[in-house]
């Protein structure tokens, strides 16, 4: 990354331009924390923090902090003093050279799912327009930059990024006469621009003291990229003393299959009973729900020791007394958690309702998965009961589009990275003809794609008809120990190593030519034998997958062939003589 601007500007002042330095403070910060999910359970931030002081010619001070920890720096403003500040722009910019490749989200202001575009590969030579949160970098071979923002909340305005058009031959760098602070006449700058309504500015309310979001930097490579948790890492400590309510798990789910199902109180029995069957924790009823038997849904899961969730709408928790109310009722019930859909917005407005949705829930100890929503900032680790959020074009899109598996591939290196997402991982009968990818692949998104609510989106008919699906799909976790980059490249291939308790779990996807994928075992335990059982398609057939077995430790490796746009997952048990 090269020399890029920086600055915030105020509707009282420009603190852009004109300040004089006044000194610097260091620190060493260290934060460990535990997690309820993700990619690992416990987590230890390391950073040195240095502040750099400023003050303009009118006197008014600008503090710039910023941490560089092993995987990259992380940078934000404080204004100090108090009462009230209308924050109009940031200067904030990453500038990359020419010959850069970025993987990319195409970010539409005035379309309400801006993050639920294909993700892209381009150049930052032929970059242009908006894009969403985060974005990848490829800047040379082996290095790799990625770009987003944390800590984010009700104080704040959520932020995308805006490039020029490199073909655009006019200037637009800012004048004495211009207070549209463009602060760029290069095409391979991002700029970072506040969320906003269909192209109409939005400003940034706020009290001072104020300390911004931080604009974040991850540098290194994949493994560093795909394995940090600097997002939640930035956030604030977790607002809730008891955190024992807080559970994650797997979830059967019938809108994907069936629409129409979630009315009726029959189907959704049936869903439970074979998420009891398959040992997931949960059951989603989705849009349709009627309140004359949810209650007796509850009781029946209840019984089954399955917990239910349920779809809201963002309006039926928009105002105070309307989130009340719905949420007492669910409470009352003895819901376990809240799905809620159709916030679409990025605005500081929207940042201050998520807030006051996670502050209710979490009184009520209900989770709370968003839907319709923005990319994760940081809340989950300040609201553990904030399990997964949507934010990516996952397998819902197959009711409406298409899905590929180059995007699949992206995915693990961009979106989750972030935190967890609901894509809604393994969907066999999607509808493409012929599918694009193969039952293998579908299976291994279950591993690869890590969510703390993990919603299995098939059928009940279709999941039978795959016994050893079922048996990966039993046996899988939600939640995750540890977990490490083995292998891949955004678009081509990702295979990743989790592991929960004492068991290991490999899921592979690739995009393109079949081919053998060869895995390092260094991640299991020392002097310790392990079971490996190998689910993937069959190359003879690949409208079945087989199971192979294997004995391994941890100094071999393991070879496993996976046809054009497949995949597989490895379980790995601990040997019993």
């Amino acid at each position: 990354m090269e020399p890029s601007p920086l600055g915030i500007a105020t509707f009282e002042e420009d603190l852009t331009t004109g300040l004089s330095f006044e000194g610097r403070s260091t620190q060493r910060v260290t934060d460990r924390y535990e997690t309820h999910g993700g990619d690992q359970s416990e987590y230890t931030y390391e950073a040195i923090e240095a502040t750099f002081s400023f003050v303009t010619a009118n006197g008014t001070p600008l503090d710039i902090q910023v941490r560089a920890s092993n995987d990259g720096i992380a940078y934000r403003y404080q204004l100090q003093g108090d009462g009230d500040v209308v924050i109009t722009g940031e200067a904030s910019s990453f500038r990359v050279s020419e010959d850069t490749t970025g993987w990319l989200l195409p970010y539409d202001r005035g379309y309400e799912d801006s993050y639920e575009e294909i993700w892209t590969e381009t150049s930052a030579k032929t970059a242009t327009g908006a894009y969403g949160f985060p974005s990848l970098f490829e800047v040379e071979d082996g290095s790799w930059l990625f770009i987003t923002e944390a800590d984010v909340d009700g104080r704040y305005s959520a932020s995308h990024l805006e490039v020029d058009d490199a073909n655009d031959t006019g200037s637009d760098e800012a004048t004495d006469d211009n207070e549209d602070t463009d602060y760029d006449d290069d095409p391979y700058l991002f700029e970072l621009e506040f969320a906003d309504t269909y192209g109409l500015p939005e400003y940034v309310s706020a009290e001072r003291p104020l300390a911004t979001p931080w604009r974040v930097a991850l540098v290194g490579s994949l493994e560093t990229i795909v394995e940090s948790d600097i997002v939640a890492a930035l956030g604030q400590p977790s607002q809730i003393e008891d955190e024992s309510w807080i559970r994650p798990g797997r979830s059967a789910w019938s809108w994907w299959s069936d629409s129409g199902s979630p009315q009726s109180y029959e189907t959704q029995k049936e869903y439970v009973d074979y998420a009891a069957e398959q040992g997931w924790e949960y059951s989603l009823v989705d849009r349709g729900w009627d309140d004359e038997w949810l209650p007796d849904l509850v009781e029946y899961a209840t019984e089954r020791d399955v917990g239910i969730l349920v779809w809201l709408p963002w309006y039926y928790m928009n105002a105070e007394a309307e989130r009340e109310a719905i949420l007492d009722q669910m409470s009352e019930w003895g819901v376990a958690g809240v799905k809620v859909d159709y916030m679409n917005s990025d605005l500081q407005t929207v940042m201050e309702w998520y807030d006051e949705a996670l502050a209710a829930t979490a009184e009520r100890e209900l989770m709370i998965n968003f839907h319709g929503a923005t990319v994760p900032k940081g809340r989950r680790r300040t609201w553990p009961h904030l399990m997964t959020s949507e934010a990516v074009h996952g397998a819902e899109q197959y009711k409406f589009g298409e899905v590929t598996p180059t995007h699949n591939a992206i995915l693990p290196f961009t979106r989750n990275v972030v935190g967890p997402m609901d894509y809604t991982p393994v969907t066999f009968s999607a509808s493409d003809e012929p599918p694009k990818t193969t039952l293998g692949h579908e299976l291994a998104l279950s591993v690869v794609y890590h969510s703390d609510w993990q919603h299995f989106a098939d059928s009940v008919e279709t999941y039978r008809s795959y016994p050893l699906a079922e048996r990966v799909l039993s046996t899988v976790s939600a939640a995750w120990d540890e977990s490490h980059f083995l292998r891949g490249r955004p678009g081509e291939e990702a295979t990743l190593a989790r592991r929960s308790d004492r068991e290991w779990f490999v899921g592979s996807i690739i995009a393109g030519d079949a081919r053998t994928v060869e895995i390092p075992l260094s991640f299991l335990s020392d002097c310790r034998r392990y079971d490996a059982e190998i689910t993937s398609d069959s190359l003879d057939d690949q409208s079945t997958l087989e199971l192979d077995r294997t004995t391994v430790t941890n100094s071999e490796s393991l070879s496993v062939s996976a046809p054009e746009n497949g995949g597989f997952v490895v379980r790995f048990v601990p040997h019993r003589d």
